[in-house]
């Protein structure tokens, strides 16, 4: 599960970041980490809000915090993150031009999409694993459980 708190903390620092380069003047250049932390955070929030609408049974049962809880908490920062974006799209067209803002959507699709390929399906397979693990587990518990009894009554028939 991604942690939508430090995700939402990862695109706040990069987006003060960006804003204090920009207002003092430094080359867009000069912010290009930034925006990929920044887009690293919305990627995050966004997958987390994914996670939070859609939870595995077993973390509905076992979670700590209420579902709902997270899917407020994750609304909430895409809310917040919207108005950081549309804050970066207005101080980058003012100080750089539109089309400098077009390249910086581009790259944010880049990152999404690497993000996507990599990181996310990386985390997607590592928590299938476990739960087809813990399925199994249960599984194998049960079906043990079952031969003991029928073992035992066979033992009480035959004594």
């Amino acid at each position: 599960m991604i942690d939508p708190v430090s995700a939402f903390a990862l695109a706040t620092g990069a987006f003060n970041m960006i804003k204090k380069a920009v207002e003092a003047g430094r080359e867009i250049e000069d912010c290009v980490g930034y925006f990929g932390k920044f887009f690293q955070g919305v990627s995050d929030i966004n997958k987390a809000e994914e996670e939070a609408k859609n939870p595995p049974l077993f973390r509905k049962l076992l979670s700590g915090g209420s579902v709902e809880e997270e899917a407020f908490q994750a609304v909430v920062h895409r809310q917040k993150v919207q108005q950081m974006e549309n804050e970066l799209r207005e101080l980058i067209t003012y100080r750089y031009g539109v089309e400098t803002y077009r390249e910086m959507l581009q790259m944010r699709r880049q990152i999404r999409e690497q993000r996507e390929k990599t990181i996310y399906k990386q985390q997607e397979r590592r928590k299938a694993f476990l739960w087809n693990g813990l399925a199994l587990a249960i599984v194998s518990s049960g079906v043990g459980f079952v031969w003991w009894l029928i073992v035992l009554m066979i033992d009480m028939k035959g004594g």
